[in-house]
């Protein structure tokens, strides 16, 4: 028997004996059958093949302006907090927010109260952000989740906004995310819990120009990929050190010996649906910037 049959009759015993095999990322599927990487994720789970799926590759000059995304009000982000951070196996989450974090307006009909954040990332070579901009992928992504539950004929409607932001690398280390970045060393494998003690979530975010952000309907970019989701994605980035973004992806691991890299499910195709965007200013200056590049190309072939 050769070495590549034997590697073969090992997965295909793998598939047999976890036949309900666990959803995971490109990056772990070390054998063709060991999980449920993103590319099976909609024949195990139904929603994952739908028409309103995420992340999305968002097109600027395609955008559309919506006088009613005004600017958000963030409730209780600048209020210290103490965090238990987790690694879940699949990225590193904070859960069980204080319930006096909230978001309202920002285009939101109601006040949606903050459960959980958590990160996507890629590796040294590689990009790591779920969503993409022109078609850049940047190094790392925050999703910070809000849920809300509100009564409607009798019923209840649940729904989740989730706030996106993009990763940029700094010539100097962010120091707000010191106790995120040495808490991961605590944290190496799935279920390693550790505590953060006074954080606020508005250090974990830009302080300035965040009125500027996209708006689409789409869905959780994991397993079971319901299509619940308002997604806000600002257009204004998180700088952190090439140091600090490192010490997720070789910190961290999926499972005792596979390093947590490339947790990220690749871009879905928008369909139909429209992205919105929260400045006028933002889609007249892509006009005119397209408009500059006509006028330039006709007298370049005009001379």
């Amino acid at each position: 028997m050769t070495f590549l049959s034997l590697v073969l009759l090992l997965c295909l015993w793998f598939h047999k004996v976890t036949a309900e095999a666990s959803w995971c990322y490109e990056s772990q599927e070390e054998c063709p059958s060991s999980c449920h990487g993103p590319k099976k994720w909609k024949d195990h789970y139904n929603q994952c093949g739908m028409l309103q799926q995420s992340p999305i590759n968002i097109v600027t000059k395609k955008t559309k302006y919506d006088a009613q995304l005004k600017p958000f009000e963030f409730i209780g982000y600048n209020v210290p907090q103490f965090f238990k951070i987790t690694n879940d196996g699949h990225s590193v989450k904070v859960v069980d927010l204080s319930a006096d974090i909230k978001i309202k307006n920002g285009g939101l009909s109601s006040t949606y109260t903050a459960s959980q954040f958590h990160f996507h990332w890629g590796n040294e070579d590689i990009a790591g952000s779920e969503h993409t901009i022109d078609g850049e992928q940047f190094p790392m992504e925050l999703h910070i989740v809000h849920k809300i539950t509100t009564k409607s004929d009798g019923g209840e409607t649940d729904g989740l906004a989730v706030l996106g932001f993009m990763y940029e690398v700094s010539t100097e280390n962010n120091n707000k995310y010191n106790s995120i970045i040495d808490a991961l060393t605590n944290i190496p494998v799935k279920d390693n819990t550790a505590n953060i003690s006074s954080l606020m979530l508005q250090d974990l975010i830009p302080d300035k120009k965040l009125d500027l952000y996209y708006r689409y309907k789409g869905s959780l970019t994991t397993p079971d990929c319901n299509e619940t989701v308002t997604w806000t994605l600002f257009n204004e980035t998180i700088k952190l050190s090439k140091t600090q973004l490192r010490a997720f992806y070789t910190k961290l691991n999926f499972s005792t010996n596979t390093a947590m890299v490339e947790n990220f499910r690749p871009v879905q195709k928008l369909g139909n649906r429209t992205v919105y965007t929260s400045e006028a200013g933002a889609v007249l200056s892509q006009n005119k910037t397209f408009l500059i590049t006509l006028i330039v190309s006709y007298l370049v072939i005009a001379s």
